[in-house]
């Protein structure tokens, strides 16, 4: 048990699922870590999660694992195993991994969603093997001296190859209840663990307006809803969950983990694994032309604030010469003003020194005796 008690997931989860990944290979001594969540349930197309990881090949160290949610329905008696065995046809979801303990992996998101090896000078992208043609590769930055060399990162990027089978799917049962959706609300836009803008900001504003509950409709499916979806296509029955869940034992009640196995005639395990494989491609090749999406997109957005950047530099330079000439005018200005105030000072110490001379004194006191005799005489 790792305590976090700080509400940055979205920001520092990553780093905790690679402290823990790593302490899984260094401290407990494991062969293969999972990342899951509370409402996730890795489920294997047959047999045993030991059996099935332990069947990967030596040659790859991660398996592709796609998610499938269940869908909600109105609350009602029973725990939600029991009351949610309808689910997507197809998964969605962007796909997770499972990945071999290794003592420098690095979760490259919260999810998560893909993992590397960190090199020795503390960089991820060090060990592995840029793209790019072979007559670029001579005029290549060389990088750090401690980055690691072109047969180093060969290497480190074949210790985490992706198995080209796909023998465990994960069920995913986001919604289970409106009190559990309504604590999930709370804990996204509440306790920091989203930004307040977009959807989450429009799940706030309706959670503030009291409607939640109405959100919670929306999500859930009543019966007839289920019918036409799995009439469509578009959902598909799935009990074996349901099934499995009160024959797991607990572990913290003294329950032997790995004894429950996933017990399929060989047709319906068949079946399960060309689903998962075809999901998985799909999910695969959508997720990589989103990413090409998003590569132009940033691209885009890069060339677009460059050209604000340099417009803002261009005005930035002009400001500064009106500043520079602005402060020339009020250095001159500042001088007339300096001269004038000299100008000024001179003049009164002139007139003081006018006003002490004897003949400027008596001319004074003679002013002063007409104006006394003029008012004697009346005039």
């Amino acid at each position: 048990m790792i305590s976090e008690p700080g509400t940055d997931y979205r920001i520092a989860g990553a780093g905790w699922l690679t402290r823990m990944a790593r302490m899984a290979a260094t401290d407990l001594e494991a062969d293969w870590v999972i990342h899951t969540d509370a409402d996730e349930f890795w489920l294997p197309a047959e047999g045993s999660l030991l059996e099935t990881f332990g069947a990967v090949p030596d040659d790859y160290g991660v398996v592709v694992a796609p998610r499938v949610e269940f869908a909600g329905c109105p609350d009602g008696p029973g725990t939600f195993a029991e009351r949610l065995t309808v689910r997507e046809a197809r998964s969605r979801l962007q796909p997770k991994v499972a990945h071999r303990a290794l003592p420098n992996v690095v979760s490259l998101d919260r999810g998560p969603h893909d993992v590397a090896l960190e090199g020795p000078d503390g960089d991820v992208a060090s060990t592995l093997r840029p793209p790019g043609r072979a007559v670029h590769r001579s005029v290549r930055d060389e990088g750090d001296e401690d980055a690691p060399s072109e047969d180093q990162q060969l290497e480190d990027e074949t210790k985490l190859v992706w198995a080209p089978t796909w023998p465990v799917r994960i069920l995913h049962f986001p919604v289970r209840s409106f009190d559990q959706f309504k604590r999930r609300t709370e804990v996204a836009i509440f306790e920091g663990h989203y930004p307040d803008w977009g959807r989450f900001r429009r799940l706030r504003e309706l959670y503030e307006q009291g409607k939640l509950e109405e959100v919670y409709a929306d999500l859930v499916l009543d019966d007839s809803e289920v019918a036409q979806g799995i009439e469509e296509g578009r959902l598909v029955r799935d009990e074996r969950f349901a099934t499995m869940l009160p024959q797991c034992p607990d572990p913290l009640e003294g329950g032997e983990p790995g004894s429950v196995r996933v017990e399929a005639r060989s047709e319906e395990a068949q079946r399960e694994r060309a689903q998962l494989e075809f999901d998985a491609m799909q999910l695969l090749g959508r997720t990589s032309r989103w990413t090409g999406i998003q590569r132009d997109r940033n691209r885009e957005r890069i060339e677009s604030l460059q050209e604000r950047l340099d417009e803002a530099t261009t005005q930035r330079d002009q400001a500064r010469k009106l500043l520079k000439r602005a402060r020339a005018r009020i250095e001159q200005k500042n001088k007339r003003l300096e001269r004038n105030i000299q100008k000024r000072k001179e003049v009164r110490a002139e007139l003081t020194a006018e006003r002490e001379r004897p003949w400027s004194r008596i001319r004074r006191r003679m002013r002063g005796l007409r104006r006394r005799i003029g008012a004697m005489l009346g005039r």
